[in-house]
């Protein structure tokens, strides 16, 4: 049987809804055998605004109790949507759990892309080899 990867992009500095994504996912996870989260926070290079993993393990522990496979990552990118993507990828997520203003930035940046409304949940089905959550 394989291990269940559920990513969990989300931003820093943690806020309410942050947390509230992490916690959704753990409840997933825990009605899920063999499972890893995976939170990912992306450093946008050219906002500046850096944290590194250390801060950023830290702030998540202080904010929720995740489950002991709970692995936190810090990637630096110039698109958080290119970076999210990439992640869900190479770690052949099976789930990518989104809060919904990640939902909404990710549909406004589609349709200012593409020039029309976007079904999101289907274009992140075509995008994504994995199942996608939105808390």
């Amino acid at each position: 049987m394989n291990r269940t990867t559920l990513l969990v992009p989300i931003r820093y500095p943690l806020q309410k809804p942050s947390a509230e994504t992490i916690a959704h996912a753990i409840d997933l996870a825990d009605k899920l055998d063999d499972t890893h989260l995976y939170i990912l926070h992306v450093n946008v290079l050219h906002k500046g605004k850096d944290v590194d993993r250390t801060q950023f393990r830290r702030a998540v522990h202080e904010k929720v109790d995740p489950p002991p496979d709970t692995s936190c990552h810090v990637r630096d990118a110039y698109l958080i949507e290119k970076a999210i993507l990439k992640e869900a990828a190479e770690q052949d997520a099976d789930y990518v759990v989104i809060g919904q203003s990640m939902r909404a930035r990710w549909r406004q940046l589609l349709a200012d892309h593409l020039g029309v409304g976007v079904d999101l949940e289907a274009f992140l089905d075509h995008q994504l080899n994995a199942e996608l959550v939105v808390n």
